[in-house]
């Protein structure tokens, strides 16, 4: 059976469905969003989040099965409502039969000014090799690792580090011992580009990697030609990320990687980047138990 059409049509839920058991514990309590791609239509693509459909959970996953599978390959939703659950006419909302979708959730929960658990970094690349984006990554890893020695509060407040691959470049992480009030990423997160009375840990972060490289990089969430990107804009409640497991990522209307989690020997293997690029939905899913290990830390 095609992982991505098995029952002859397109349906990113066979994938996401699989996938959706080892991602329980990292999405608990977040809003599950997702970004379906419209090929030939004047917007490329359309976001669905809880402000639009209402609230959809990791939880909700448990729902699909073969049947509704089936019905999703046969029929508008129209047609089968009345034998469909509440969550699966959500899911089927959510996740356009017929269509390619990436798998999103609420970073810190939607709507604003929620507490913060996670700090979400995407490492930005644009028309960069995704070797470059490797190296800044293990970059602000070991710059990372140094400040968990020498900073007292940063070693308090981040209790682990993870590493993700988009499926195209990378996003890091780091997971909070305690959740920090909404002015925490005014604080210490957000990238200022100049004028700012006190450095935020990014602020940080970027000078030193500027420091050690040989192309540009910048902070922020501006994209820039011929640019690294370091971005921790994402993190604020309200914000969307990709599911680090699992989320086919797009390029010109068809899927080009998959994301997964990264153990510390593999984020320094040299050869990690073609592997990476390798992966398709079916070796995640046959492999995911092993991915799901790095969820929450290198």
């Amino acid at each position: 059976m095609d992982l991505l059409k098995p029952f002859g049509e397109i349906d990113v839920l066979s994938l996401y469905g699989r996938i959706a058991p080892y991602l329980r514990d990292f999405l608990k309590g977040k809003e599950i969003a997702s970004k379906t791609y419209v090929p030939k239509a004047k917007v490329p693509y359309f976001l669905n989040r809880a402000g639009k459909l209402g609230e959809l959970w990791i939880e909700d996953f448990d729902y699909i099965d073969e049947e509704f599978l089936k019905l999703r390959a046969r029929y508008h939703l129209s047609e089968v409502k009345n034998r469909l659950n509440e969550r699966q006419v959500l899911l089927w909302r959510y996740f356009v039969p017929r269509k390619y979708s990436e798998f999103f959730y609420a970073t810190n929960g939607e709507g604003e000014g929620k507490p913060i658990e996670r700090i979400f970094i995407d490492i930005d690349r644009t028309n960069m090799p995704a070797e470059k984006s490797l190296e800044v990554t293990r970059l602000l890893i070991e710059i990372m690792e140094e400040q968990r020695r020498t900073d007292n509060e940063f070693n308090e407040l981040v209790e682990s580090i993870a590493v993700y691959w988009t499926g195209s470049s990378f996003h890091v992480y780091c997971f909070l011992s305690r959740p920090q009030p909404p002015e925490f990423y005014e604080e210490k997160v957000q990238y200022h580009s100049k004028g700012a009375l006190f450095k935020s840990w990014t602020d940080v972060w970027v000078r030193q990697i500027k420091q050690k490289v040989s192309f540009k990089v910048a902070g922020g969430h501006e994209k820039k030609e011929d640019h690294i990107i370091i971005d921790p804009s994402q993190t604020p409640s309200g914000k969307l990320a990709r599911v680090p497991l699992g989320c086919l990522h797009m390029k010109d209307f068809e899927p080009d990687g998959v994301s997964v989690p990264l153990s510390e020997s593999m984020l320094y293997d040299d050869g990690i980047v073609e592997w990476l690029r390798s992966l398709t939905p079916e070796y995640v899913v046959k492999h995911a138990e092993s991915f799901a290990g790095y969820l929450w830390g290198l």
